[in-house]
């Protein structure tokens, strides 16, 4: 079931899903059956220490397997060292759009143990960039990625304390270790506000009663839902929804430009939009409900 209809108006979150009881109860039980698609509100995982899968980030099996790409070396151009010891060295300055604090982002990066350089992960070496938000890796990349550019290379040097700490993830990396990672950015998700809501703020894992309209790249339609029929969105079924609904709030509304990376949408969940392009989604929040709270 995709379309979930009613008529709504500018009510309560909980008024709404009230008078859309029997329906939305539906839509939690297909919720559930979606919530090991949302991996990105989990912390991240020892095989991938800095990006944790997204919310519905799998994508279809290449026909062969994609080739490894060389790790981007060179000159240091601008180098800062924060007062928690996080060290960021641009190698090249992008000149795109420029990642704000808490966006999504698309990025190869190749990680290494500062003490005797062992590669740890490396999605150079796999041949494919990955798409996740910020809000839900460890702090040396919240810190560190904000500033950079699209087409931006930059090294951090990220101590224990910003990355697993004490803990350490799996046997790649022990604990207390200091990590280093260099980090292409390939693309980000463009967000505008074009109208601030108010409310509690959406989180990554959410359930999204929301109007919008979907264009694909040369300005055509390809989606739409109305106030009067809205949509309910559920967790990790678009990865651009999950990703460009972070923090909006109730009454919102908001412009999403999608690089072609983050459109994903899960497997069984029908949709007309074209895949593996960009788009641009104009969305307006009616209400929310969170299964989670925010950054987790």
């Amino acid at each position: 079931m995709r379309f979930v209809r009613g008529e709504v108006c500018m009510r309560t979150l909980a008024a709404y899903f009230r008078k859309e009881s029997m329906r939305f109860s539906l839509a939690l039980v297909l919720a559930a059956g979606l919530v090991t698609l949302a991996a990105a509100v989990q912390p991240p995982p020892a095989t991938d220490p800095a990006a944790p899968p997204a919310v519905g980030n799998s994508q279809p099996a290449a026909a062969t397997q994609p080739k490894g790409i060389p790790v981007p070396d060179g000159p240091v151009v601008n180098k800062q060292e924060l007062e928690d010891g996080l060290i960021i060295e641009d190698i090249t300055i992008g000149d795109g759009y420029e990642v704000k604090p808490g966006g999504a982002v698309v990025v190869h990066y190749h990680g290494t143990l500062k003490e005797g350089g062992k590669e740890f992960d490396s999605s150079f070496s796999r041949g494919e960039p990955i798409s996740f938000p910020l809000g839900n890796v460890i702090p040396g990349w919240q810190k560190g990625v904000p500033g950079m550019k699209i087409g931006g290379v930059r090294r951090l040097t990220i101590p224990s304390k910003l990355g697993y700490g004490e803990q350490g993830a799996g046997a790649s990396i022990p604990p207390n270790s200091d990590l280093v990672f260099t980090i292409q950015l390939v693309d980000a998700m463009q967000i505008e506000d074009t109208k601030v809501g108010e409310g509690e703020a959406a989180s990554v894992n959410c359930v999204a009663v929301t109007a919008f309209s979907v264009k694909d790249g040369e300005g055509k339609e390809v989606e739409k839902a109305d106030a009067a029929h809205p949509y309910i969105w559920l967790p990790g079924e678009f990865q651009a929804i999950s990703f460009g609904l972070d923090g909006m709030k109730p009454g919102g509304k908001r412009t999403i430009r999608v690089p072609k990376e983050m459109n994903v949408t899960a497997p069984g969940a029908p949709a007309t939009r074209p895949s593996n392009v960009p788009l641009t989604i104009e969305v307006e929040l009616i209400a929310v409900r969170n299964l989670g709270p925010r950054g987790q």
